[in-house]
């Protein structure tokens, strides 16, 4: 769960295989609208954008060109061609890129892929988020090119790069060394004595690669300067990090975390106050009752509930509801699992904002790619309506007005955002804020006549004006004037929450180098400290709600021991422990996560002269969009034969895929030579994915070898077998197919096909085999062969798959498929599956059902040209997958023939109980950071049958028309390798004929149903 180990803005595809959006299973990539982009083009970059404004393609070029000079002066390298960049409007449009493949969470703020060199990213509610990204992603741009431009590196060298350095370096060189978020991450892990070695970040996903590995970085460049990063960069590219420590710092990777750690604990926990500190409040919501990640507290206005986000179910932040006095967990409020006509739960910006009448909560999600407005009703678990604000592209931050009547929000616009009134009766919205400066994370005052908000825009008294400040602003409904008060200087005045005495209004603040709350009073601007944490109140983002009132109580969330927890306490309480602020200026010397030094390093010196308001001129000129396809991906199939209990089969050796710079058209070529030329086979297919209707094609030929041994011209009266002869048979598919997807949203779609399928045989007669394989590969005599034949198919299914994914396997929501075919031509019959999969979770362990059903019906559904379907396959049910247990083709005694589990019909059932058995989870019943597995106790039971034979209701049977169930029960394990594959072994008993048969121990290579 990457959004555990830190705040997401950033990923990495370096080499990212063929998605099939018509896959069996899994959710759809959302695809609702289709962009018009346009290209321009800067000195060293090509930018791919959809926007009206020309200035804000303007200012856009400015913030690429400034971010490449700062990181060309680190990485001494230049770009040869112009490297991509592809802005989004907004998150829910990014979601729905063809630019890249895989899906794209709620908490990736951009990503940047190798092969292309390409960065796709939206853009963030104030100029600050999307400044940061685009430098975070830069630096992945820089890190790529640096790899392909020699120095005997290549993108496969990227393997040998551990996580945090990669993440880390892009964190470092777009922030700095000053950073107050990741310094109270730091002295939180110093305070437990859990400061991690460079060993434990590689191996552990406890340690969030962005924060531990920017400061890395930092320490790196303060202890042995600047000019040793991108050398440490290549060497750890080449050798990995170990050796590269040893060779260009001349240190051991022992000795470089000891002195480490030593440094920052000197340097961060110097003061007492840095190291001992008392909870100001009540643990209400805690890891004992609910997650490690408890985030964005909302209470009811009565103060009885209390709703917030929470990993407690372990895979998934959802919704919960508590009792606010207890703490208690009443229930789940939402869930993907639950609605799934909800794309996705916005959780970074809230978790909700409470109606006055305490019976509905309002909260931002995704759905139909947009960002919308949910109104849910909290005790019938209801969406009641869904709220689309024409006015803006995105929205967060919503606040629901004393009177009911309408919610304020934060509203999209460009580069920055504006505060924004929803009439909930007539659905219109208004602009109470038009300028160049964000607003954000609105707040009523008790007599609504006023909201409090953050805002970028400067003070009047304000004197530093560079970029990386908030502050805290006044807005009257009724004049629309706004006025921003004078905090504290430069630091990022956040989250601000009027007092419920109309009197005061509490904030966050960095001004100290650490993340306290602080009271404001209206009346004469006087601050005060109201607590003095040496970690911080924070939420998932510095940008994250992390406090509200219900009440007269104050509930905030506190990053404590490795943790999220909500905090209960009263504003009387905290202002009695409060003391008064005179100076207002920032103190960023906690914030530095190295001792200070007087000499600025040069990323230092050019983030301390970042500000919005300087652009550098910037050359930008228009040019025509062109489709040219590129390599995406290039991977090995595998040589050699696949094997099959009913015959042999070719794979591909080489495969690659081509598209165009915004994915939009994409190009799968595959190809394969095994033995001799006959044997060649291969594939093309194409897909256009540039409407939400998505059409594609492919051509293929593939061949499939068979083979078997009998003896001819025998004369049995003189006991002689006769000559022993091996046919090599070859079948040839030529296969020409359509195939459309309709995602109906994330979690359902449409697929159809169509497709034509020529079948030609070649039959080779080799007389006196010496043994099998030379028979098997050598050319013989060509001999007559059955006639060829041609096969078309239709198909049309309904697939939804709203899931969740465990350590092996799915541990909660549901799959289905229900889907038909039509053969015809040569061959005809109908084909039916059904396939129902249900889990429960309980933490921690969970409960899998399914219900299967695939059936040939019609004319030929007999014909022996296809082969049989198969009930013993180890993925339908275990413990019938070697002849054990059907050593003869008739039913004799206790036993059952190899007829009873094979035909043209099937139907089967599965139960699980899935434990997890090992990982680095605090649930697992074995603890450990390398081995990932699960271990589940299943029954698995089914029945085939043909038009020649009829299922019976019986558990026993003399007959191979008489179909009785096979079924089975044992114990198995799955190991998850690396994250690559999932491996199954299992021990099954099989039961049948009204007993318990020898157990099985088989192996699966796939992940539980």
């Amino acid at each position: 769960m990457s959004w555990l180990r830190y705040i997401v803005l950033s990923g990495i595809l370096l080499i990212l295989p063929i998605t099939v959006y018509s896959q069996y299973f899994g959710k759809n990539k959302p695809f609702y609208r289709t962009f018009d982009f346009q290209l321009v083009e800067t000195p060293h970059f090509q930018i791919y954008h959809y926007f009206e404004d020309d200035s804000v393609v303007n200012q856009l070029a400015a913030m690429t060109e400034r971010w490449y000079r700062f990181h060309q002066q680190i990485f001494l390298d230049t770009f040869i061609t112009r490297s991509p960049i592809i802005f989004y409007d907004n998150h829910a449009d990014f979601q729905q890129t063809t630019a890249i493949m895989s899906h794209i969470g709620v908490g990736v703020g951009g990503v940047t892929e190798g092969l292309k060199n390409r960065v796709v990213m939206p853009m963030g509610f104030t100029w600050q988020q999307t400044n940061h990204v685009l430098g975070h992603e830069l630096v992945h741009a820089f890190q790529f090119n640096n790899l392909t431009s020699g120095n005997g590196t290549g993108l496969s060298s990227i393997q040998n790069i551990p996580l945090w350095m990669i993440e880390g370096m892009a964190e470092y060189l777009s922030i700095g060394s000053v950073d107050a978020q990741t310094a109270i991450w730091m002295r939180d892990a110093l305070m437990r004595n859990s400061f991690p070695t460079l060993e434990q970040m590689t191996a552990s996903p406890r340690y969030s690669p962005y924060r531990f590995g920017q400061a890395f970085w930092a320490y790196v460049s303060y202890k042995y300067g600047e000019q040793y990063i991108l050398r440490l960069f290549r060497a750890t590219a080449r050798q990995g990090y170990r050796q590269a420590l040893r060779d260009v710092l001349f240190v051991t990777p022992e000795d470089f975390s000891a002195d480490w750690e030593r440094t920052l604990r000197n340097h961060l926990l110097e003061n007492v106050n840095d190291s001992t500190y008392n909870i100001i409040g009540n643990r209400l919501i805690t890891r004992q009752n609910a997650g490690r990640y408890n985030l964005s507290p909302s209470v009811s206005p009565d103060g009885k509930y209390i709703i917030f986000l929470s990993e407690k179910d372990i895979y998934g932040l959802d919704l919960f509801l508590a009792d606010a006095v207890t703490g208690d967990i009443i229930k789940k409020v939402f869930s993907s699992t639950r609605h799934s006509e909800i794309d996705a739960l916005n959780f970074l910006e809230t978790a909700g904002t409470w109606s006055p009448d305490n019976r509905h909560i309002a909260f931002v999600a995704y759905s139909k790619g947009r960002s919308v407005l949910v109104i849910y009703d909290v005790e019938r678990l209801r969406v009641i309506r869904e709220i689309s604000p024409e006015c803006v592209s995105a929205i967060s931050y919503p606040a629901w007005s004393p009177d009911g009547s309408s919610i304020v929000f934060s509203g999209q616009t460009g580069l920055q955002s504006d505060l924004f009134l929803l009439n909930l009766e007539s659905g219109s919205c208004r602009n109470l804020t038009s300028n160049n400066w964000a607003g954000i994370q609105p707040a009523w005052a008790p007599d609504g006549k006023t909201i409090w908000f953050s805002t970028d825009e400067p003070s009047r008294w304000q004197t530093s004006r560079t970029g990386g400040f908030y502050n805290i602003a006044e807005l009257s409904i009724e004049t629309g004037e706004t006025f921003v008060h004078f905090t504290f200087d430069g630091a990022r005045n956040l989250n601000p929450v009027p007092v419920p005495d109309g009197r005061h209004v509490v904030f966050l603040s960095n001004r100290d180098g650490r993340r306290n709350l602080y009271a404001f009073e209206i009346e004469t601007g006087f601050l005060r400290q109201i607590t003095d944490y040496p970690t911080g109140i924070t939420g998932m983002t510095e940008l994250s709600p992390a406090m509200g009132f219900g009440g007269n109580s104050l509930y905030y969330n506190l990053l404590w021991g490795g943790e999220f927890q909500i905090i209960k306490t009263t504003f009387d309480n905290l202002w009695s422990l409060s003391r008064p602020i005179s100076d207002r200026q920032k103190d960023n010397h906690a914030a530095r996560l190295v001792p200070y030094s007087a000499n600025l390093s040069l990323v230092e010196q050019n983030l301390l002269n970042m500000s919005p308001s300087y652009k550098p001129p910037v050359e930008v000129a228009q040019s025509r969009l062109r489709r040219q396809f590129q390599l995406d991906y290039i991977g090995n199939m595998g040589v050699g034969v696949a094997t099959g209990r009913f015959g042999t089969g070719m794979a591909g050796s080489v495969e690659a895929l081509f598209s165009d710079m915004l994915g939009r058209n994409l190009l799968y070529t595959a190809v394969s030579i095994n033995g001799r030329i006959h044997d060649f086979g291969g594939q093309l297919a194409y897909m256009n994915q540039s409407r939400r209707l998505r059409l594609g094609g492919s051509f293929s030929h593939i061949p499939f070898r068979t083979g078997y041994y009998t003896y001819e011209n025998g004369d049995p009266d003189l006991n002689d077998r006769g000559e022993l002869v091996f046919y090599n048979r070859r079948i040839f598919e030529d296969k020409l197919a359509a195939f459309s997807n309709w995602p109906l949203n994330r979690y359902r779609r449409i697929e159809a096909g169509v497709a034509y399928a020529f079948y030609t045989y070649r039959t080779e007669r080799i007389s006196s085999p010496s043994f099998y394989y030379p028979a098997y590969s050598a050319a013989g005599e060509r001999v007559e062969s059955p006639p060829s034949f041609g096969v078309g198919t239709f198909d049309l299914a309904f697939v939804s798959d709203n899931s969740r994914f465990g350590i092996t396997s799915p541990v909660d929501g549901h799959r289905f498929r229900v889907q038909a075919e039509q053969y015809f031509n040569d061959m005809n019959y109908r084909g039916f599956l059904f396939d129902y999969r249900k889990y429960w979770f309980v933490r921690p362990n969970s409960f899998a059902l399914r219900v299967y059903h695939y059936g040939r019906y019609g004319q030929d559904a007999d014909d022996n040209r296809f082969y049989r379907l198969f009930l013993g396959y180890p993925w339908l049910i275990r413990g019938y997958n070697t002849s054990a247990s059907y050593s003869s083709e008739t039913v004799e005694g206790q036993s059952i023939s190899f007829n009873q589990l094979a035909g043209s019909r099937l139907l089967l059932g599965n139960f699980e109980w899935r434990l997890p058995f090992s990982g680095p989870m605090d649930f697992a019943m074995v603890r450990s950071g390398l081995f990932v597995s699960e271990m589940a106790l299943f029954m698995d039971g089914g029945i085939s049958w043909d038009e020649t034979s009829a299922p019976v209701f019986s558990l026993t049977s003399n007959s191979d028309e008489n179909r009785i169930p096979v079924m089975s029960t044992g114990v198995t394990f799955r190991f998850n390798i690396f994250g690559v594959m999932v491996l199954e072994t299992y021990y099954a008993v099989p039961f049948f004929q009204q007993r318990f048969h020898r157990g099985e121990i088989g192996f699966n290579l796939m992940p539980g149903f």
